[in-house]
């Protein structure tokens, strides 16, 4: 989809939003400009808040998460959210196994948490439901973490590209040593 149809479907979702129960629970701020805009920071940030999101083991409240981050952060409301989509139903099991994985990697092999865990938990069922749900919340923040840095990154260096790229064609087309006069190279 281009841009432009991208930003004319994003102002329609607005005006539809308008005398909700979201508008009168949230207020004008769902409507901030900033919410919507399309530049390197807000969909940079969007995208970074929507992955950090997503890979945390909060599935059923995901959205409106990455909706209340957005708007209390100020970055791309839409981006952010449709990035939660990450895990689903067929992507959260193989995500969350391999979280709980690292988290029970990191945690056994950290000897200060080792131990306090050994200390202070009996080995009972309850014990090991609070260390399987600490290994995946240490595994998913892990992760979590990773796909955000690597979002900020990736899109900041996406955005400088493509306005490097577009910079050059615009100032190779002014330039007639390269193009004759109908366009076309020499």
């Amino acid at each position: 989809m281009p841009l432009r149809a991208w930003y004319r479907k994003q102002s329609e979702i607005r005006k539809s939003l308008r005398k909700t129960y979201i508008h009168r629970l949230v207020g004008d701020r769902l409507f901030s400009q900033v919410l919507w805009k399309i530049d390197k920071r807000s969909m940079a940030g969007g995208m970074a808040l929507g992955l950090f999101i997503a890979f945390t083991p909060t599935i059923p409240f995901q959205m409106l998460l990455a909706a209340c981050g957005a708007i209390y952060w100020r970055v791309n409301l839409p981006v952010a959210v449709a990035a939660c989509w990450i895990t689903n139903p067929v992507t959260a099991v193989p995500i969350y196994m391999a979280a709980m994985q690292m988290g029970k990697l990191i945690v056994t092999h950290l000897p200060v948490i080792g131990d306090i865990l050994n200390a202070y938990t009996p080995n009972n069922g309850a014990s090991r439901a609070i260390r399987s749900a600490l290994n995946l919340w240490v595994g998913s923040l892990l992760f979590s973490s990773a796909a955000a840095i690597g979002a900020q990154i990736v899109i900041r260096s996406l955005w400088n590209l493509i306005r490097k790229l577009v910079h050059k064609v615009s100032t190779s087309k002014d330039n007639p040593d390269v193009y004759g006069v109908d366009g076309y190279e020499q």
